[in-house]
């Protein structure tokens, strides 16, 4: 890829997903005709044959299936680089309708937190701004969700994930952890012995410009943070990358996968060593998912760096065109699952398996689909 390409791609890919939302417009304009359209009719939440639509959300940037199965967890993303606000809500898979979760955000006693560093403060939950999240049944066979947090500052958030007598569920926030440095954080991974490894994409200090000129240069900017309790973070030996995004680890968690948005590839490291064991192409790879088959699940950006970004998008989807890929974690094969140019969603930054239906959300948009694959 040339050098040049590359700048373009990370600028336009960044617009893209801070570009703003208002809550009155009932229309999506485009500025020129490379800009991403829609007619006003699509702005509703109506299913097509091959797609179903789930509205009420804003901005579904990642999904977990909860350990029941009835429904998903998703991560409502404040506007990219904003640090604006969000939250996390849910979609019931057979009412299709949105819901929300009840946070219990009142830290543990002094002395008694069993997860994240004891000396991590408590977030404003006011400002709460979650991105990438995870959900692990650890080994003494509690639910732990790991959620990436903007608000005010750059962390991990760890919750506890408790089910009631009726079936519903809800969070307690149980600690955090502040990886060291000047982190931009983005998506994070947890195993089931307690650790969880997170995607650092660049400084966050370092001013736009400059992050662009040394991509353009070929350095690489970011990396993954592996944080254990006993010792804190340390950075994974070989993971220097050119913005690192989504990360998954298998089911034994003996291996990571990592997506390098601006590398255009997914790589394949060992979790012990962070030995590189092989990697595929894939255009702009977001957040990646592992299913009950340990197979690979990746959202894919394949919008035309120069000419299109969401800034006119005023309500509804921003329909950038996207795949999804599918991959086999020991041969790295690839095959494409779907390529969607047009309605009723764009701009896929998640794929999530679930049975025989794939979900997608978006980092900018009121609505998650899915397909029956």
């Amino acid at each position: 890829m040339k050098a040049s390409f590359n700048t373009a791609l990370l600028c336009i890919a960044l617009v893209c997903s801070a570009c703003t939302d208002s809550e009155t417009a009932s229309t999506q304009e485009a500025a020129s005709p490379q800009q991403p359209q829609v007619a006003e009719a699509l702005l509703s939440c109506e299913s097509t044959p091959e797609m179903a639509v789930f509205c009420g959300f804003k901005n579904p940037e990642d999904l977990v299936l909860l350990p029941d199965g009835s429904q998903l967890l998703v991560s409502e993303m404040g506007e990219f680089m904003l640090d604006s606000p969000g939250k996390l809500s849910l979609l019931g898979l057979t009412t299709g309708q949105a819901g929300s979760i009840d946070i219990d955000w009142q830290p543990t006693g002094e002395g008694e937190r069993s997860r994240g560093d004891p000396n991590c403060p408590a977030p404003d939950a006011k400002i709460f701004s979650p991105h990438g999240i995870d959900l692990t049944t650890l080994a003494d066979g509690s639910h732990q969700l790991l959620v990436v947090n903007h608000g005010g500052r750059e962390a991990v958030e760890f919750f506890e994930l408790n089910a009631a007598d009726d079936g519903t569920w809800s969070l307690a926030w149980q600690g955090c952890a502040i990886p060291p440095g000047d982190p931009f954080i983005n998506d994070v991974a947890g195993t089931t012995d307690g650790e969880f490894f997170v995607t650092h994409m660049w400084d966050k200090s370092t001013p736009f410009e400059e992050v662009g000129s040394k991509l353009l240069a070929g350095e690489k900017v970011g990396w993954v943070w592996h944080w254990q309790p006993q010792s804190g973070f340390s950075k994974v030996p070989g993971s220097d990358q050119m913005m690192p995004n989504g990360i998954a680890i298998n089911a034994d968690n003996t291996k990571l996968f990592v997506n390098i948005y601006m590398g255009n590839k997914t790589i394949k490291l060992d979790r012990a060593t962070g030995a590189y064991e092989g990697e595929f192409e894939v255009q702009q790879p977001d957040n990646i998912t592992v299913d009950e088959d340990g197979n690979l699940w990746v959202a894919s950006h394949k919008h035309d760096p120069l000419g299109q970004n969401c800034s006119n998008v005023t309500e509804g989807p921003c329909l950038l065109p996207y795949q999804i890929v599918r991959a086999d974690p020991v041969t790295l094969e690839t095959d494409v699952v779907l390529h969607q140019d047009g309605p009723p969603m764009g701009y896929a930054t998640v794929a999530l398996k679930v049975g025989e239906r794939i979900f997608m959300g978006s980092a900018h948009g009121d609505r998650i689909v899915s397909i029956t694959r």
